[in-house]
This record gives structure tokens, C-alpha cells and sequence, in this order.
């Protein structure tokens, strides 16, 4: 079983440049500032990716000036101007739980791998690996020994619905994918993640739910939602005493006074700000149950699954990714474009509504209450 590590160091990292064209075989090279850099530090000459790029190490002298010596010869020659990053390590660690997700990550025998930055993934064959089986990383620096934070689970290979599956199955249909990078794809595939999540909410059924309590503490009106997922309020119960709850109604900030009067067992809530929920009554203590809308975290990782009612959906992800990436290539107008995105929304949205596949289920009447004579029931 082969098993990626996306060669990632690059992103973020301190760099300089190549001041001179250097041939290959040598152990210094001349750069133009090495702010950052890092004495027996792994280096990455060229960018991530491309042919002959290479990773070598820093002597032990504190890099400065306009030149550094490297630990060993250069394999290949760079051009002035080839980009020098500060990666710090130059090997990756494959870990393997023989009882999945469940186990304890070890480092496999002959598991320490040197990265191979002309391409986008150093590969490990795993060849006692079973699709059972989960994995780790961590990247390492082969002079110092220091090591990295441990990745998040690899379990067997990547599904269809997963961001990585996702990310190659773009790829494949690309004719040429050079000019767009796997970070350009996962931010097309965050966007129309949240997208969909919106378009999933103002079909009004219950998608995508979490849910919070926010006590009130004697006659205080006010009380904070804190979870940062938090979209907006689906339902809200309030309890005055922990154990009998009743329905709040939402109301309008400007549609109550303060010399109005309400009741516990008929409350009513409203929002003060983004996240900051009143209520009404206030004259005791309380709690507010409440189910909201979530906003969907961005997918980063190649294992992040798709939410569950957007696995339906993937090749809606391929489409909108390959979308981005032909009007980024130039291949389409910017109205093409607009028109493409908003044929495949529509598709979506005609499939989602309404949820409940199996008829209608009840009538919705709506309770009018009103405040003439100064109180609401």
C-alpha cells in the first residue's frame, strides 16, 4: 500500500534567493539574505513540484552574509533567482496502527523517508499495509534530530468524498494542472462547501444543526453564544427553572417596550447583535436551549470528509473546482463563468427541496399574537 505525505514545508516558510547560477556539486551557495535561516536546517532549492528541486542541509555555522556552506554537495545546477526555502527537516516519518484510528501510531521499519521535493507527495510503500489500516506522519531533521507535531490520521486510500479524492479527481480531469496548485483547489472546494451549506439552510430543513445552552443569571437579558460555528438560531427553548422548558417565540428588537408584560410559560427572544440572544420575561433566572445553524468548518486536510448531505454531491465539487480553473486558465468568459456556477446551483437546490422524501406530513398555521393592550400571551 503507498501511503502520500503532502510536501507542504514550503508554504509559509521563510526563503531568499539564489544570487548567482549555481553548478551542480557544489557546497555553497550565494543568496541574498538568509533572515530566518537556521544553522543544520534542511534548505529546499526550487519550489515544490518542479524538476530538480532539491533539499540539502546547513552546516553548523549560524547562516549570514551572502553565502552558506551546506553539509554536502548540490545534485543539481539552479539559475539566479531559484527560490531557497528554510524548511528545517528533510525526512518524514511513516507511522502505522495495525487496529485503525482506534490504536496507537508507531514508526514502521524503514518507515524514515527522505522527502522528494520535485514532486507534490513524498510516497512510502507500505508493503505489509492493509486498507484496515491507519497512519501518521511527522516530519524530521536528520542532523538534529528534532521532529514535527504528528499529522492527523491516513486511513487507506482516500475516498471519493474526502478532500484528497477530491483534489485528484479535478486533477484528472485537467488536461494540463500545472498553473493551479492543491491549496488553489481546497479553497474552491471550501467555497462551494459553503455555499452549499447556505443554499442547504434557506431550503429551511434542518440541515446542519449544533446546538448550545446559555443561562441567564438572575434578571440579566442578555446572554452570549460562544461557539464559533454559530450561523444562526433554528429553535429556542427557555427554562426558568431547569426543568420545565417552553417554546420562545422570535420577536423583533423593535416590536416590544420595557413597560410591556410576559410570562414564563409564553417567552420570547430576540438578537442583540451576531450572537448575543435576549429574552423575555427576565425577572429570574434561566437557561435557553438553542439548536443553530452551523457554519461549516473550511476543508484543509486531504482526509476531511464532505458533511454528510454533501457526499451526495461530490462531483458537484469536481465541477465547480474545474470551473475556477478554466476561467483561471482563461479557457472561459467571466459570464460563462457566472452562468456554469449558477446552473449547478440550481441543480442542487432542486434536489435538496424538500428533504423529506415521503409526502406531506403536517400543515403549518400561524399563531398570531399580538401586544394592543400592552402584554403578549
Amino acid at each position: 500500500m503507498v501511503i502520500q505525505q503532502q510536501n507542504n514545508l514550503t508554504d509559509n516558510a521563510q526563503k531568499t534567493y539564489l544570487s548567482f547560477a549555481e553548478v551542480s556539486g557544489t557546497n555553497v551557495l550565494r543568496w541574498q539574505n538568509p533572515a530566518g535561516f537556521n544553522a543544520s536546517w534542511a534548505i529546499q532549492i526550487g519550489d515544490t513540484g518542479v524538476d530538480q528541486s532539491e533539499i540539502v542541509l546547513l552546516g553548523t555555522a549560524v547562516p549570514a552574509g551572502t553565502a552558506g556552506t551546506l553539509t554536502a554537495n548540490t545534485s543539481y545546477a539552479h539559475p539566479a533567482m531559484t527560490p531557497i526555502y528554510a524548511i528545517k527537516y528533510d525526512q518524514i516519518i511513516f507511522e502505522v496502527s495495525t487496529s485503525g484510528t482506534a490504536g496507537t501510531a508507531t514508526p514502521i521499519t524503514d518507515g524514515t523517508i527522505s522527502i522528494t521535493p520535485d514532486n507534490n507527495y513524498t510516497n512510502f510503500d507500505h508493503t505489509n499495509g492493509s486498507l484496515s489500516y491507519a497512519y501518521k506522519t511527522y516530519f524530521r531533521n536528520s542532523v538534529t534530530g528534532s521532529t514535527s507535531a504528528e499529522s492527523d490520521w491516513i486511513v487507506g486510500t482516500v475516498p471519493m468524498y474526502a478532500v484528497g479524492g477530491i483534489v485528484q479527481r479535478v486533477r484528472d480531469k485537467i488536461w494540463h494542472s500545472d498553473f493551479v496548485t492543491d491549496d488553489m483547489i481546497k479553497d474552491w472546494i471550501s467555497e462551494w462547501n459553503e455555499h452549499l451549506n447556505n443554499l442547504a439552510i434557506q431550503a429551511n430543513e434542518d440541515y446542519n444543526l449544533g446546538s448550545v445552552n446559555v443561562a441567564f443569571s438572575g434578571t440579566t437579558q442578555y446572554g452570549t453564544i460562544t461557539n464559533d460555528d454559530f450561523k444562526q438560531i433554528r429553535r429556542c427553548w427557555i427554562t426558568p427553572n431547569g426543568n420545565d422548558w417552553y417554546q420562545a417565540t422570535k420577536i423583533d428588537i423593535n416590536k416590544f417596550t420595557p413597560s410591556e408584560t410576559f410570562y414564563n410559560t409564553r417567552p420570547y427572544f430576540f438578537m442583540y447583535g451576531d450572537n448575543v440572544i435576549g429574552r423575555l420575561p427576565n425577572d429570574s433566572g434561566g437557561t435557553a436551549g438553542i439548536l443553530y445553524y452551523r457554519i461549516n468548518t473550511k476543508l484543509v486536510n486531504d482526509y476531511d470528509f464532505l458533511p454528510l448531505p454533501a457526499r451526495g454531491y461530490s462531483k458537484s465539487f469536481v465541477d465547480y473546482a474545474l470551473i475556477q480553473a478554466q476561467y483561471k486558465d482563461d479557457k472561459i468568459s467571466l459570464s460563462d463563468k457566472l452562468q456554469m456556477e449558477k446552473a449547478l446551483e440550481d441543480n442542487y437546490r432542486q434536489q435538496i427541496s424538500p428533504r423529506n422524501k415521503t409526502g406531506p406530513t403536517y400543515i403549518d398555521i400561524v399563531d398570531i399574537t399580538g401586544g394592543e393592550l400592552g402584554y403578549y400571551f
